[in-house]
């Protein structure tokens, strides 16, 4: 496996710490000009009837105006936000438009032309992540020339570690997120997970400790 290069900076200004992190670790280094880029945040869930916190539990949306300010300056060309958070009904398109509304992203799509994907909505592609094994995968994230990845620095009770990479399942299609929750030991969540980034392009993985 190749090495990555790693920088910890505190959040004490906005959009500087950003900026910092990023210069620190060359994250940007393979970021092709005019890029079409793909953001990831972690909308792991959202409810349109209670307040979510703001830390802590979902990406923050001013490290995500950082993040896509940070690439419009370095030259990027269409910048896609995609998220498919977790929903009792898949087809519930009004909640997830609720959290990209509440969360700032129309805003982004105003000032920067951003644009927004609900996940459960688009097209998917069949990824194989070993051998006789295939998932479903969001397209746009796979046809991007860069990914930007935006989790949240939290725990989880089912993955040794989440850290960036587990995020990536939220581009998944609903079955597909199934599978990943096998009983068999063998090709368990953390087996799947790990396999993830596996066909990516160029990935920046951001984590979000505020």
């Amino acid at each position: 496996m190749p090495e990555s290069l790693v920088s910890v900076v505190r959040y004490e200004k906005p959009f500087d710490s950003v900026r910092r992190a990023v210069e620190l670790c060359n994250g940007l280094e393979q970021l092709p000009p005019n890029a079409r880029v793909f953001i990831k945040p972690n909308v792991v869930c959202w409810s349109k009837a209670v307040a979510f916190p703001k830390y802590g539990v979902i990406t923050t949306s001013r490290v995500v105006q950082d993040v896509v300010r940070l690439l419009k300056d370095h030259g990027a060309g269409e910048i896609i936000i995609g998220e498919g958070p977790v929903l009792m009904d898949p087809k519930d398109s009004e909640t997830v438009e609720h959290a990209f509304e509440s969360l700032g992203y129309q805003e982004l799509a105003k000032r920067y032309g951003v644009k927004t994907i609900n996940v459960h909505q688009g097209a998917f592609k069949e990824v194989e992540v070993a051998p006789g094994i295939s998932l479903k995968m969001n397209r746009d994230m796979l046809e991007a020339d860069f990914v930007v990845d935006l989790p949240v620095l939290k725990t989880h009770n089912q993955t040794v570690v989440s850290l960036g990479i587990k995020n990536l399942k939220g581009t998944l299609d609903v079955n597909s997120r199934k599978k990943c929750h096998s009983a068999d030991p063998e090709l368990d969540l953390n087996f799947m997970v790990s396999r993830l980034p596996k066909d990516l392009p160029p990935v920046l993985n951001l984590l979000d400790g505020i």
